[in-house]
Order: structure tokens, then C-alpha cells, then sequence
């Protein structure tokens, strides 16, 4: 297994496959690359091979497909099944904002996709487009398919959707799904002061309440089991232990590495000329993380 210079293994690479969504939700960061909706250079399905591929040479046995929204790819089934004909990929996830999932949720499945993650941060919110009312149709259709887990990603945002998260709770275990609470962070440091919304308060009121917790490997994230539901909190702000325990590194949609969410001053392209030049630049890539909340 591969190890930055922090002595973290990497176990994850967080995909981006496209930077076109079609919503423009007030709090997206974009997995950190700008406004970036008009671009049309997008790394293409034998590049993703590639990378993939190296990164399984290396020890990497997971992939998380992000955007934008992926679903948007006209060959995004085709994305999902050469990925997960590489030998040693053993997980392959996705994020989606769940409005065209219903037309695709089965394919996915069929060709390789083992579990996906539905942005809804409301039941009705007319101020936040990801609400019950659009995906519902795609969270049954991931249901069905059997996408497992399933997991439900609410931004909480205060003064819009701080209250609504106990009725979101019943709809994750409606759909036997997961709810993962997100933190904002600061992209966008206006929209962060004026909606930044502290879990602290519901963290400590889950872990009053769960009849069991469970401490998943990634970021050592807890998972709090409260009357039949699976609840998980991120919070990432000024969160030491989150950065500490990171293990995942990003590709961008347009072909460079990111080591780090919050930064852009530390980007590789990828050299896509030969395999041996994508692994140079992977392990390039792989060197420059940093612990960036100290």
C-alpha cells in the first residue's frame, strides 16, 4: 500500500469525471476545482483507465465518481464498467444529486456501480433544489437496484434546513439508507458565514441517543445507529483528526491531481503519454499532500 509523506496509506481516489451539473446549488464547491461548469476538456473513459489502473498497482481498491454531476457523461455506464474490470478496484461508489438516476440506477448496477450517494438536503425547500420532491423517484430506483448502502448526503445550512433534520432522518430509513450530515466548509467564505451551521450540538445528542456506534476507517467518521437509522456526521472544518486521517486522493475532471480539497497551489497534470508516465505523476501527486488543518 502507497503512503504519503505524512505516513498515510492511500486507500481511495475521488474521481471527477465532468465539472457540468445541471443545478447551481448556493453551496457546491465543485470537489474544489472553481467554476468550471463551461468547460468542455474532460478526461476521457481510456485516460480513467489508465489512472485506475495505476492506482491498483499501487495498493488502491476504491473509487468514488463525483462531478458535477456524472450522470450527465454520456458514457458514464461505460466509466463504471471499465473501472471495474481492473483487477484489484473493489469498490466503486458515486455521487449524484439523484435527477436522472431513475433511467440509470439498474445499468449502473448492472455494469459494475456497488453503492451511490443522493445529495437531498430537504423535504420541500424551494430554496434548495436537492430536495425529496426531485430524487425521490432516484432513491427508489437505487433501492431497487441494489445499490448498497445507499446514502443520503444533507447539507445542513442554517436558517434553511437546520430544523428538518430529524424528518430527513425518516426518510432515510424509509429507503433503508444511510444519512450523512455534512458540515459546510468555507469555499466561499460569504456564503460560509452567513450559513455555517455547527453539528456539534446534533453530534452529541446522537451519541446520547444511539444504541450503537460504529468508527468507519475513513477519517475515522463515526456512524451513530439511532431507533433503526444509520446516521454519520462529517465535519471537516478546523477538524485536525479529519485531515489526519485522510486517505484519498483527487483527480479533476480536466486530468490534473489534487492532493488537497482546500488547496489549488499543488496541482499535477497527469502525463497520459504511457502508463509508466500516468504512475509518475499519480506518485507525483501522492508526495505533495499535506496535513492542511494543523
Amino acid at each position: 500500500m502507497v503512503k504519503d509523506t505524512c505516513g498515510r496509506e492511500i486507500t481511495h481516489i475521488r474521481l471527477s469525471v465532468t465539472q457540468k451539473c445541471n443545478l447551481n446549488c448556493l453551496y457546491c464547491h465543485r470537489e474544489g476545482e472553481g467554476d468550471k461548469n463551461g468547460c468542455d476538456k474532460e478526461i476521457s473513459v481510456s485516460e480513467i483507465k489508465g489512472i485506475m489502473g495505476a492506482a491498483s498497482e499501487l495498493g488502491i481498491k476504491k473509487v468514488k465518481i463525483t462531478g458535477g454531476e456524472p450522470l450527465l457523461r454520456n458514457d458514464i455506464v461505460e466509466i463504471v464498467k471499465e473501472i471495474s474490470e481492473i483487477e484489484g478496484i473493489k469498490d466503486i461508489s458515486m455521487t449524484t444529486n439523484g435527477f436522472f438516476l431513475a433511467q440509470f440506477a439498474h445499468r449502473l448496477k448492472n455494469n459494475g456501480l456497488n453503492r451511490i450517494n443522493i445529495g437531498c438536503d430537504s423535504l420541500s425547500s424551494s430554496i434548495l433544489q436537492k430536495n425529496i420532491g426531485n430524487i425521490e423517484k432516484g432513491l427508489k430506483s437505487a433501492e431497487d437496484a441494489g445499490l448498497n448502502p445507499l446514502k443520503i448526503n444533507m447539507v445542513v445550512l442554517k436558517g434553511i434546513n437546520e430544523n428538518e433534520t430529524g424528518k430527513m432522518l425518516e426518510i432515510s430509513k424509509k429507503y433503508n439508507a444511510i444519512l450523512q450530515l455534512i458540515e459546510l466548509i468555507p469555499t466561499n467564505k460569504f456564503f460560509f458565514d452567513k450559513f455555517f451551521f455547527s453539528l456539534e450540538g446534533i453530534e452529541k445528542e446522537l451519541e446520547r441517543k444511539a444504541d450503537k456506534i460504529f468508527v468507519r476507517d475513513v477519517n475515522f467518521r463515526k456512524q451513530y445507529f439511532v431507533d433503526g437509522a444509520v446516521v454519520e456526521v462529517v465535519r471537516a472544518h478546523l477538524n485536525q483528526n479529519f485531515c489526519k486521517n485522510c486517505r484519498k486522493i483527487r483527480i479533476t475532471s480536466d486530468g490534473f491531481i489534487k492532493p488537497c480539497l482546500m488547496r489549488d497551489d499543488n496541482l499535477v497534470k497527469i502525463n497520459f503519454k504511457s502508463d509508466e508516465e500516468i504512475m509518475k505523476s499519480l506518485l507525483e501527486g501522492i508526495n505533495k499532500r499535506e496535513i492542511y488543518y494543523r
